[in-house]
């Protein structure tokens, strides 16, 4: 055992340290057994390694593309470009509940993996290759090699098709409402939704799996409030109530549609117990698809054409009612500016989908809104089986800050002219009280509404005297706004409804 280790040890040590070192002495004998068990250990090392009793695997030479048989070594034939472009150029039917939509997988965005393809097919060739041993080990040696088609969707591109189509799919649920012409219940109708993600997945294993029938996920969306929830709702009561002026004239037509349009929408809207009503989501988007027409609207404290122009003053009588009504209001916002339309304090500006007027029910019984135009009045109304509060507004201004005045030089006006074509309006600072009288036991809430003010626009005529533009600028016709400075209204059981205003 002595002279093993010996041996070992030396045959253990680097090539340099061996050759200045001593070699161990010993038989002849032993030190030759010695190096023919290491060579006879390293031989069986090697053959337990290379498995020479095993069969070595042939290269592959044809494999299948999906239904088309390729060479393996050639590289992409023009056949297999053609059955790629055949199945990207084929039309993908897409399904839903009464919708069918036909495109091609390319405008799916659909794509092919060809470096992988080829990759593919060249390591079949090659007998050495790790995808031919693994072939070869699982036993597939003789039979036909099936490759998937390297398919896939391009997820942005896909993502962008399916929501152009959820536009068209999806249907908001209409709760059930009050129709105060007949005194009935109109049933409430399920909405329903396209699931993007999920019809994303259900796309991708059937462009893999060849098929082009598709059925896209959609999911029913039940309706808040339905017909058995309203079986008893009382709407005899009107708990408060807000009237504000419209034009008739025809110059103003396009915003008295909106108006219309709007109030007719939330007419019959019902608001259940500890529910949050939003006028943005009752409403929706205001959009010439959905009926509504470009009128004057309030941006930043001017008035342009803006789509829905009008809606404003449907959220503001509403508000108005809501707030003598003793309802809650989770989200409101002043406008930028007084509306010559309504008391100043009582309006709200909205502005989908950003600015939204939120309102909740804090009784224990279901209500009801109601809306009516007649003679020039817009009236908006809440209704319920009782009346619980009078509701008293106390406002008073508490600040004032003067306009500014901007001159803007124009050409389309002669020299020597000068048009007021916005009047400046002065900023408010308005203090309000509401009051809550139920039971000889009054509530006080306390708000602080600000309008900045508003900047009067005098354009300054440029031109030679006596030259005027077609398109030159027109003078505002608007009275100068006014303001009382402290108001008092009430409202409560009984029709009690009186106003007060204090210079």
């Amino acid at each position: 055992m002595q002279k093993v280790r010996h041996m070992l040890r030396w045959f253990a040590r680097p090539w340099p340290s061996r050759e200045s070192s001593e070699r161990p002495r010993g038989d002849l004998a032993f030190e030759v057994v010695f190096f023919l068990v290491i060579a006879v250990l390293g031989g069986l090392t090697g053959v337990l390694l290379v498995e020479p009793w095993k069969p070595r695997p042939e290269p592959i030479t044809s494999a299948f593309v999906g239904e088309l048989e390729v060479e393996t070594g050639a590289g992409l034939s023009a056949g297999v470009f053609r059955h790629l472009r055949q199945r990207l150029t084929g039309l993908a039917t897409l399904q839903g509940p009464g919708f069918e939509h036909q495109t091609r997988w390319v405008d799916l965005g659909a794509a092919a993996d060809l470096p992988s393809l080829k990759r593919v097919l060249e390591g079949l060739a090659r007998p050495a290759s790790v995808l031919n041993r693994y072939l070869h080990e699982e036993g597939h040696s003789g039979r036909p090699v099936h490759i998937p088609v390297p398919l896939s969707l391009e997820r942005s591109s896909a993502v962008e098709s399916l929501v152009e189509l959820k536009e068209v799919i999806d249907r908001r649920p209409q709760s059930a409402r009050f129709d105060f012409k007949k005194g009935t219940v109109v049933p409430d109708v399920d909405g329903r939704r396209l699931d993007v993600y999920a019809t994303l997945d259900v796309l991708d294993r059937a462009l893999q799996d060849g098929r082009d029938d598709v059925e896209m996920v959609v999911e029913e969306v039940a309706a808040p409030i339905t017909k058995t929830q309203l079986a008893k709702i009382d709407a005899t009561w009107v708990l408060g109530f807000f009237e504000t002026p419209y034009s008739r004239m025809r110059k103003d037509a396009d915003r008295t549609h909106n108006l219309r349009l709007g109030a007719s929408r939330l007419d019959g809207e019902i608001i259940m117990p500890g529910q949050v009503f939003s006028f943005n989501d009752a409403l929706g988007d205001r959009s010439e698809a959905k009926g509504f027409r470009y009128a004057p609207v309030i941006a930043g404290g001017v008035v342009v054409e803006g789509m829905g122009g009008g809606t404003c003053q449907v959220a503001s009588t509403l508000y108005a009612a809501s707030f003598f009504a003793g309802l809650v209001i989770r989200e409101r916002q002043p406008h930028s500016r007084p509306s010559s339309y309504i008391k100043l304090g009582l309006d709200a500006t909205v502005s989908y989908p950003n600015l939204d007027l939120k309102i909740e029910n804090p009784f224990d019984f279901p209500i009801v809104v109601h809306f009516a135009m007649n003679d020039g009045l817009l009236r908006a109304e809440i209704r319920g089986r009782e009346r619980p509060y009078t509701v008293t507004l106390l406002r008073r201004i508490v600040r004032t800050s003067p306009y500014p005045v901007k001159v803007v030089d124009d050409p389309k006006l002669p020299e020597g002219v000068e048009l007021v074509t916005q009047n400046g309006i002065p900023g408010y600072w308005v203090r309000r009280y509401q009051i809550l009288e139920r039971d000889k036991v009054a509530y006080r809430f306390e708000t602080l509404d600000k309008y900045p003010p508003t900047t009067q626009f005098v354009h300054k005529g440029t031109a030679p005297k006596g030259v005027t533009s077609p398109d030159a600028p027109k003078s505002d016709n608007h009275s100068p706004y006014r303001a009382k400075p402290a108001l008092r209204m009430v409202q409560g059981p009984n029709d009690l409804w009186y106003e007060q205003s204090h210079e």
